[in-house]
């Protein structure tokens, strides 16, 4: 039997794999993976503060302030003052970031030509969205528990 690593370390390096395969992706478009997605949630979202943008994007705060930093000095994310809490800031998107945001179309469509998932029957696929979606849940779990 082949000495495998473990489940979790092959989830993380075939998601790593995947990522630099996307990033290599937007690399001539000078714009990262963290940035694209975060102008693509701001279209969905009007405006967001960094505390959320760290959140989703599964990065510390301070990390979120220096991509957060560079979209602004790019032209394609603006900070105003939160109207409900003046101690708060809300970034949003400008037209130059939806502009950016646009001209990624093709790239997007082209990384959906390669399914990862391809190697898969469709019954493998539901099974391991299963499997999946169950660690999740799990994972959540432990996440919220009390330490």
């Amino acid at each position: 039997m082949p000495n495998n690593p473990p489940v979790m370390s092959r989830i993380g390096v075939i998601f790593l794999t995947w990522q630099r395969y996307l990033q290599k992706q937007l690399v001539p478009h000078q714009i990262t993976l963290k940035q694209q997605f975060v102008l693509r949630k701001l279209v969905s979202k009007p405006a967001l503060n960094p505390s959320q943008i760290a959140e989703f994007l599964y990065c510390d705060r301070p990390t979120a302030t220096v991509i957060i930093n560079n979209m602004e000095r790019q032209g394609w994310v603006k900070r105003s003052k939160d109207p409900l809490n003046k101690k708060m800031v809300q970034i949003a998107i400008t037209e130059e970031g939806e502009h950016k945001l646009s001209s990624l179309q093709p790239v997007f469509q082209s990384a959906n030509e390669f399914d990862p998932l391809s190697c898969f029957t469709e019954e493998e696929k539901q099974q391991l969205s299963a499997l999946l979606g169950k660690l999740s849940d799990h994972i959540k779990q432990v996440k919220h528990e009390p330490e």
